[in-house]
């Protein structure tokens, strides 16, 4: 099998590419922020944080898939899943993993230290997508070999999640203007742009809403979901406290953790 890291960078950077292009072309709402400033800013952070994470948690999730599949371990083997159902289970899985870590990420105070730095950005585009601080990252990574290590997938599995996470966070982040008739439609299976817009919106109705990355199905029955009915709702975007120039400074954002936001 190719190398996972290399199928979820080209794959990263091709949806990266058309969102931006597509963004250009339709755009949802007017940057306020220089365009190729945002771009260098937010994927320049990406890469670095992929590849101390690369460095740092390849091996302890290797070494988890591993052992699931060595000792045969975790609630997949318990079901029996193998094959092309095995990988849509894994994905639904640690999808209902995911929504359950973005929820904490807002819950648990120590957490949401570092999640603010992502919510921090006074905008929503593509860009916002790659904007995560390092040590989110990583307490994300250790979380992540818990879960290998109860759900026990396959690794074809695991990259297939991946790939559905990177390409629904991109989607769901992105600045696309798609006409809101059509959002509703899709907001029935999956994550929105207006939804995940609305997710980082501080609208009193919005925040601490949407928490879902790929099915919107998960919102729905924790009760967690927000329909934003009108554009209001939406703006402004961003953290109450940390705001201005300093949201896109490198040094300021990995100080997010010290502030309160």
């Amino acid at each position: 099998m190719t190398s996972p890291f290399l199928i979820r960078t080209i794959t990263y950077l091709a949806m990266f590419g058309a969102m931006l292009f597509f963004e250009w072309l339709a755009p949802h709402a007017r940057s306020e922020q220089k365009k190729s400033y945002r771009v260098a800013f937010h994927l320049g952070m990406s890469i670095g944080n992929s590849i101390v994470v690369y460095l740092l948690m390849t091996w302890p999730i290797f070494a988890s898939l591993s052992f699931t599949r060595n000792h045969l371990f975790g609630v997949r083997h318990v079901l029996g899943l193998y094959g092309g159902w095995e990988i849509l289970a894994t994905v639904i899985a640690f999808d209902f993993w995911d929504y359950w870590m973005h929820w904490a990420n807002h819950r648990v105070g120590f957490l949401w230290r570092f999640h603010q730095a992502h919510h921090s950005d006074m905008e929503i585009d593509v860009t916002t997508a790659a904007r995560f601080h390092l040590g989110e990252l990583i307490l994300s990574s250790i979380f992540k070999c818990l879960m290998i290590l109860a759900w026990g997938p396959s690794l074809r599995g695991l990259v297939a999640f991946d790939l559905c996470l990177n390409f629904a966070s991109q989607f769901h982040h992105s600045n696309l203007g798609i006409p809101l008739k059509i959002q509703d439609v899709l907001e029935k299976v999956i994550v929105t742009p207006r939804m995940h817009r609305c997710h980082h919106s501080l609208h009193r109705d919005c925040f601490n809403t949407n928490f879902t990355a790929i099915l919107n199905v998960w919102d729905r029955v924790f009760r967690s979901y927000h329909w934003a009915r009108s554009a209001p709702e939406l703006v402004p975007i961003g953290l109450y406290k940390i705001r201005g120039p300093e949201t896109m400074q490198l040094k300021s954002l990995l100080l997010t953790p010290l502030k309160k936001g």
